[in-house]
């Protein structure tokens, strides 16, 4: 008789005491979701785990609402929208969207592009306001989406607004995939560019998120607080030498309204 299989197990480890916990494992998997969708042997590659655990793992945190799966090609993607309340709601940054909203239709309707507003979430920019330009051709973004932090205006403005420490923990998170070749491809190349953006108070993504793109941006204060940055978006060809000065000038002007570009 042919002996039978033991089902796939890992021992378990508890919290504190040589590895992460259940709840640390839950939050690992999240942030690793961040950077797009995952299949479950990616999750327990990750979490260094295997396939059934990160299974497991996963079924719960789709249970929980914050994680979803596509039933096509069975990869695991977080529920953006089931964050946006968590952030919304901290003391700190309370009633964003009173503010920056009326800001952005402003710059919108003042330069006629796209206007954004991103926030910090492991290494991206998470798209959390967004008022769409009138242009046929335009950027065309939706709530969600995220940038990588590198190549970004948004993300090289909020790098760029951080105190030295902070920014040496930021960098470490990041991974530097994802852009164009124009893009900054290591923490000493990103570290020049960002010197120029912190010098000018703004940040300038010319085809390097993707080509014929181009993204102006500073970051924004809620009182002391660096909440994340907004920016103005659109096609490359409407964005010459001057005009990216000009918008990034007022953007540094508007923004101060909220607080005050603290360094």
């Amino acid at each position: 008789m042919a002996p039978r299989s033991m089902p796939d197990a890992e021992p378990q480890v508890p919290s504190g005491r040589g590895g992460p916990g259940l709840l640390q494992r839950a939050f690992l998997a999240i942030e690793a979701l961040a950077d797009g969708p995952r299949a479950a042997a990616d999750v327990a590659r990750v979490l260094d785990v295997n396939r059934s655990t990160a299974l497991r793992l996963m079924e719960e945190l789709v249970a929980t609402g914050y994680v979803q799966r596509d039933a096509r090609t069975k990869r695991y993607a977080n529920v953006t929208t089931r964050f946006y309340a968590l952030v919304a709601n901290n003391d700190d940054h309370a009633d964003w969207s009173d503010v920056v909203d009326p800001l952005l239709a402003e710059l919108r309707d003042e330069f006629g592009e796209a206007g954004i507003m991103g926030v910090p979430a492991n290494g991206t920019m998470v798209y959390l306001a967004f008022f769409p330009s009138a242009h046929l051709v335009a950027v065309r973004e939706r709530l969600g989406t995220t940038r990588p932090m590198h190549c970004s205006a948004l993300g090289k403005a909020y790098l760029a607004a951080l105190s030295a420490h902070t920014l040496d923990a930021e960098l470490a998170l990041l991974t530097f995939r994802g852009g164009t070749d124009l893009a900054a491809r290591g923490p000493i190349e990103l570290r020049e560019r960002l010197g120029l953006g912190r010098a000018r108070g703004y940040a300038v993504d010319r085809n390097e998120t993707f080509d014929g793109g181009t993204c102006v941006a500073a970051p924004v204060f809620i009182g002391r607080s660096l909440v994340g940055a907004v920016g103005l978006s659109g096609p490359s060809s409407r964005f010459d030498d001057d005009r990216i000065r000009t918008i990034g000038e007022r953007l540094v002007e508007v923004t101060r309204r909220l607080g005050g570009h603290h360094r």
